[in-house]
């Protein structure tokens, strides 16, 4: 059974229709890999999943469970509590807190002091740079370090099912391989992931799986070649 189940889904924002009849299965465990040029609505199918789009047909399911249709949308602290968890393309950080207050408040909703200190600092153990900074101000942290306190702010909710859009994104060459090799490990732990990425050459070898969106609508295959990948970037 998959984990994730996208079945005939559309929406848009306004009068625009941005996806059209979109269906995608996720197994777990899966590391899906989605490209598509500007525009295309990767960024848009993330943000459906994550509830912050209103679906205007098909349905969203997650684990045999219905999160999203016509009828139905699951608010998003609720998706946390399942273990769904999504990074945005631009990081979403408390600029004014220092690196360990803007842990902190990603588990206010623990309401467990002990457990969210524990989990803090397993995180910090998995990404080193945080806990070195732990008592710098965000907003004044480079922007390979911003992209790991988002990615930090997600795994201290131990996702089952990562949403990342664009983990690349701003990063030097030399940060790169570090940061997907980051994204490996929380890979072999067991998280199913769905990465929207720009840099293909870069992640193809990483992901399980390549989806392409094209005009709103997404391939019905996988795509393991080049030339089939260069038709969804331009």
């Amino acid at each position: 059974m998959s984990l994730l189940k996208i079945t005939n889904a559309s929406t848009g924002y306004g009068n625009k229709q941005v996806l059209f009849d979109v269906s995608l299965d996720v197994e777990k465990g899966d590391t899906v890999l989605l490209i598509g040029s500007n525009g295309s609505g990767k960024s848009t199918l993330l943000k459906l999943v994550y509830g912050l789009m209103d679906i205007w047909q098909g349905s969203v399911e997650y684990d045999g469970q219905v999160l999203h249709s016509m009828t139905r949308k699951t608010p998003t602290h609720k998706l946390i509590d399942m273990g769904i968890q999504y990074v945005p393309q631009k990081n979403e950080l408390f600029d004014d807190a220092s690196v360990m207050e803007n842990l902190q408040y990603s588990l206010l909703h623990l309401n467990n002091r002990r457990e969210s200190l524990r989990r803090i600092d397993e995180v910090m153990t998995q990404i080193p740079i945080l806990k070195d900074r732990s008592k710098q101000i965000a907003g004044r942290l480079s922007g390979g370090e911003r992209k790991q306190l988002s990615l930090g702010m997600v795994l201290v909710n131990r996702p089952a099912l990562l949403l990342y859009d664009e983990p690349l994104a701003g990063l030097s060459e030399d940060n790169i391989p570090g940061m997907i090799e980051m994204l490996g490990r929380i890979r072999d732990a067991g998280t199913t992931m769905v990465v929207v990425e720009h840099r293909v050459t870069d992640f193809a070898s990483f992901a399980s799986c390549i989806r392409g969106l094209r005009f709103g609508c997404i391939s019905k295959h996988k795509i393991d070649s080049k030339n089939i990948i260069q038709n969804y970037l331009v």
